[in-house]
């Protein structure tokens, strides 16, 4: 495409973009208003954001905000592995993308397309040992604290890059020990299409469990651990 065609392009989306980014309280310039990219809505900061994220205002949960969800999630599931039909073929579906998964170092994935990558990623499961229940619980678990969580963003995207990126917790790097001084550490980037693409394949495998069982484990969550810290807040205020 020549320079002529792509400065057409841009005049055209320039007219219809912003000049401030939509975040509320953010007032940087879009991406298109500053030169910095084609973004007629946020910012760069925001649109960097987004990849890491899954939106442009609320940062990924941490593992201790996941970890009663998680709890509540495998104590749940354990039980009903071998007779529960939904928690039975999501295990299933996970351990035959496991086994059949391909492996490839952390060391390796510049320049590989995010669809590969992600394949990638369930290898490394299987190199480190993490089991298919292990990423059934997950999954659940990020399902369960997102919608417990009255503040979250609902968005599709948000939930595939939460549960992206808490699988990618468990597996995410290559690491090589030579000798006490001597050592490499390299981790696979939790950002961008990679972590939307992960977290839908997780999500599609245990869309039968998740349906079946939230309730349950929200159930046993709330009992054992007492309802999201957002709730809490939102009663004593009112």
């Amino acid at each position: 495409m020549s320079n002529q065609s792509i400065n057409s392009r841009l005049a055209v989306i320039a007219g219809h973009g912003k000049v401030w980014c939509l975040v509320p309280g953010c007032e940087r310039r879009t991406m298109l208003m500053s030169g910095t990219g084609l973004s007629g809505r946020y910012c760069k900061h925001h649109i960097q954001f987004k990849a890491r994220h899954g939106g442009v205002r609320w940062r990924s949960y941490s593992a201790t905000d996941l970890k009663p969800y998680l709890r509540a999630a495998t104590s749940y599931i354990n039980p009903r592995l071998l007779t529960d039909p939904s928690i039975k073929n999501a295990v299933d579906r996970l351990a035959f993308m496991i086994e059949g998964a391909p492996y490839e170092q952390a060391t390796r994935l510049r320049g590989l397309p995010a669809t590969t990558r992600a394949d990638i990623a369930f290898g490394r499961f299987r190199k480190r040992g993490v089991k298919p229940e292990t990423l059934l619980a997950i999954t659940l678990a990020v399902s369960a604290l997102i919608t417990d969580d009255p503040k979250a963003d609902k968005t599709r995207e948000f939930r595939h890059v939460q549960i992206a990126k808490a699988a990618h917790r468990r597996a995410s790097g290559f690491h090589k020990v030579w000798s006490e001084r001597s050592s490499l550490h390299v981790f696979a980037r939790s950002t961008g299409r990679v972590l939307r693409i992960l977290g839908k394949m997780l999500e599609e495998r245990c869309e039968a469990a998740i349906q079946d069982h939230l309730e349950g484990i929200l159930k046993l969550k709330v009992k054992r651990y007492g309802p999201h810290p957002h709730v809490i807040a939102s009663d004593t205020l009112s």
